[in-house]
């Protein structure tokens, strides 16, 4: 049976999806702009506008695949695995998990192809394989790229071929890995020990999130009505009330470990930023009340043959989560408020008078050391020999020079490079040969 979005009775589902794809580009165009992570307005800066807003929209579409993903393996593993058996629909979930998957891993190769583009500022047909070596290799989002393409990949192939219970729950688990990579791997709060809590919170959030969403979706999709949906539907109602849970307490532990507790949560409500944070709220609000009518009127009705009301609510509800999909990628691609207590509580101790996260932050990826046209910005310390990723996002080369000699690295303009750390903890300063006024310290311990 087709699947209709609210509003688009009498037309064509592809007219329902289309309107509902346009509707979200422009809910993510519009968020990004409210919450300050809009690209440079100038077109000439920068990679191009193409790359620029593409990059957002490839992450929204990998977002979407990894909920389509998620839910088709969820629906044929958890909520509909059958006795004797996969039946008919939970081996139509597992063909189009297959589809979903591919797509995901498209989207996070073209993804990593266009950080890099944004990141140097060039187009990605001019980019040269030495930046995305380094940038697969030796970043954590490279590195978090490259496996998501993996995972997604294996679940693409192996899905289409898959036959039995055993197979979908390995399936599943693969595909949670993948959703879990990037948060384990990605960015300054992945790298720091103190910030365990923040990574293990954002995790369960985004599992959470990622199975209500697509274990609703499948369900619409492929389970609508019959004794098919008479059978997964309570099973995934008693699963969205935990996600629900999960969801709601790891959304407000991870918004206050970001903005510095209550006090700089607070503060931040009169921001572009706190407004989607409050409009995020506010659909989780609704979702959880659509959910509770739900339990009490849709699924009685749903057992006793009556499916129409059901999926008119399942439907509504696809629609709004997508939406806080939406606003949720927009908030993770915008800086949070000025003052924020994410980077007073950097482990760095930085040189005086220096800002140790400033400008160092590029989105998923966080780089070891940023150069801009006026200074160094040294994002925390490392480990002994470990790999320090440097951005030069000046017009000048320079170098960083360490004045014990345990490094020496020329770093051309415009390129991403890296460099093993000192094997002697302790501070090491370092200066540039194209101006005494660049310097800064590299913390090894």
């Amino acid at each position: 049976m087709p699947v209709r979005t609210p509003g688009t009775r009498g037309r064509s589902p592809r007219v329902g999806f289309a309107l509902l794809a346009a509707g979200l580009i422009a809910l993510l165009a519009g968020a990004l702009v409210a919450a300050g992570g809009a690209p440079d307005a100038d077109p000439s800066a920068g990679a191009g506008a193409l790359v620029e807003w593409g990059q957002p929209l490839v992450t929204l579409v990998g977002r979407v695949a990894a909920v389509g993903t998620v839910g088709s393996l969820l629906l044929a593993a958890v909520l509909l695995p059958g006795r004797d058996g996969l039946p008919a629909e939970s081996l139509r979930a597992l063909r189009a998990a297959s589809s979903w998957a591919l797509v995901w891993a498209a989207a996070a190769a073209l993804g990593a192809l266009l950080t890099v583009s944004r990141l140097l500022g060039v187009a990605p047909a001019a980019l040269t394989w030495a930046p995305l070596r380094v940038f697969l290799e030796d970043t954590g989002a490279g590195r978090a790229a490259l496996l998501v393409v993996a995972l997604a990949g294996l679940v693409g192939v192996a899905a289409r071929r898959c036959a039995g219970v055993p197979a979908a729950v390995s399936l599943l688990l693969v595909a949670g890995a993948a959703l879990v990579v990037p948060v384990a791997l990605s960015g300054h709060s992945a790298a720091a020990e103190d910030h365990l809590l923040a990574v293990t919170t954002l995790g369960v959030h985004v599992v959470a999130a990622t199975a209500w969403v697509g274990g609703l979706l499948a369900l619409l999709v492929h389970a609508p009505h019959g004794a098919a949906a008479r059978v997964a539907a309570p099973r995934f109602s008693r699963l969205a009330l935990v996600c629900f849970l999960a969801v709601s307490a790891s959304g407000a532990l991870a918004a206050g470990l970001l903005l510095g507790g209550s006090a700089g949560t607070l503060a931040a409500l009169g921001t572009g930023y706190g407004a989607l944070l409050l409009a995020k709220a506010a659909g989780l609000t609704v979702l959880g009340v659509l959910g509770a009518l739900h339990r009490r009127h849709t699924l009685p009705r749903l057992h006793a043959g009556d499916g129409r009301e059901f999926r008119r609510f399942a439907a509504g509800e696809v629609v709004l989560m997508l939406a806080t999909v939406a606003l949720a990628l927009a908030l993770a691609a915008s800086p949070p408020p000025a003052g924020a207590g994410h980077a007073a509580a950097s482990t760095a101790a930085p040189a005086a008078g220096a800002d140790p996260m400033a400008g160092h932050d590029h989105g998923e990826l966080s780089v070891g050391v940023l150069v801009d046209d006026a200074r160094f910005h040294v994002a925390g310390p490392v480990a002994p020999g470990a790999r320090v990723s440097v951005l030069n996002s000046s017009a000048s080369e320079v170098t960083l020079t360490a004045a014990d000699g345990s490094f020496d690295v020329v770093v051309p303009a415009g390129t991403l490079t890296t460099f093993p750390a000192p094997a002697e903890p302790g501070a090491h300063p370092f200066s540039s040969r194209h101006s005494p006024a660049f310097a800064d310290v590299l913390l090894v311990r």
